[in-house]
């Protein structure tokens, strides 16, 4: 049975996708990208395939918020992030629900799919990874803990999800995956390119697990953890401009200790390490995208001069941003 996704109160038919269950297969890298008009809004949607693995890309604006009743075939493993928007998805046929609010992901298999997801905010933005059953036991049985066990329970035929709550998208995943989608190679490079970023993407899944269940000191409640990421995305929309320590700790609602080492427990950084390793991700992109000079980007990233961003990117990258651009 193909992807389809209805409406779920009139059950009206708003998306079909023919191609997804024959193109997993494919030994050739597949791609389709495009944009899409429907009734409950406009979006665009990007398909990667090729021995057995899918990455996919979408993003959305809703007219309103709304429950969409899917139903599919697919059997997978499924690694889903979501990077923006706040999403409901209760797969009925496997028993599970994930709750995913911004910049969390979470890892299930099932036997297909037969529920429902609901969007409770007008703007989406998510990523996907998915490996057949066969592509993904060859890759992640050599992997850590937490990863050999969900392997024995999908060798076993078991549907379930990694962890009971969503884990939040630190700076390395969300890199990661902002390189598939800026990825500039073609043909069988772009495949390698591709592959390459599925098998990391999967193994910082892994961690952030591994991570997320060690005891937490200082990101102990839900509404600290809220507060935390609400202060990282804060921080990264005023990259030009950051704001002190002890401002970003008032706008977020919490002490500066509480601050400092809640963010790095949650985050694995500093504040400002987090700060200067994404505006570095963040300027290696444009760049590659030859949207903006190295000069441009040190101004608006906030760096004093070129020289010490040009320091700055030749150390966390190893090349200088006129290399690169080169």
């Amino acid at each position: 049975m193909p992807l389809e996704v209805r409406h779920g109160s009139s059950h009206l038919l708003i998306h079909r996708n023919d191609y997804v269950a024959s193109d997993f297969d494919a030994t050739e890298l597949v791609e389709h990208a495009r944009e899409i008009e429907l009734p409950i809004g406009k979006g665009y949607q990007a398909h990667w395939y090729f021995d057995g693995i899918r990455l996919a890309y979408a993003r959305w604006h809703y007219r309103e918020a709304f429950t969409a009743d899917w139903q599919t075939d697919l059997d997978v493993v499924h690694l889903h992030f979501n990077l923006r928007g706040r999403t409901i998805i209760e797969n009925r046929r496997a028993g599970t629900v994930l709750h995913l609010a911004s910049y969390q992901h979470n890892l299930s298999y099932a036997h297909g799919f037969e529920g429902t997801i609901r969007n409770e905010e007008l703007e989406a933005e998510t990523f996907i990874l998915q490996f057949t059953k066969p592509a993904f036991l060859a890759l992640a049985q050599q992997a850590n803990e937490p990863l050999r066990r969900f392997c024995a329970a999908v060798l076993a035929g078991q549907q379930l999800v990694l962890s009971e709550q969503g884990l939040h998208l630190n700076l390395a995943l969300h890199t990661a995956i902002r390189e598939v989608l800026d990825c500039r190679f073609a043909g069988p490079l772009k495949k390698l390119f591709l592959y390459s970023k599925a098998l990391e993407i999967l193994v910082l899944q892994a961690d952030a697990f591994e991570q997320a269940q060690a005891p937490r000191r200082y990101a102990r409640t839900d509404y600290d953890q809220e507060r935390l990421l609400f202060a990282r995305d804060y921080l990264v929309q005023h990259l030009a401009l950051p704001p002190s320590l002890p401002e970003l700790a008032r706008v977020a609602g919490l002490n500066e200790f509480k601050l400092k080492k809640g963010f790095k427990e949650l985050f694995g950084q500093t504040v400002f390490g987090y700060l200067s390793d994404y505006r570095l991700a963040d300027a290696r992109a444009q760049l590659q995208d030859r949207q903006k000079t190295a000069s441009e980007l040190a101004f608006e990233l906030g760096y004093s001069s070129v020289q010490h961003f040009s320091t700055a990117f030749k150390k966390k990258f190893g090349v200088s941003p006129t290399e690169l651009k080169g």
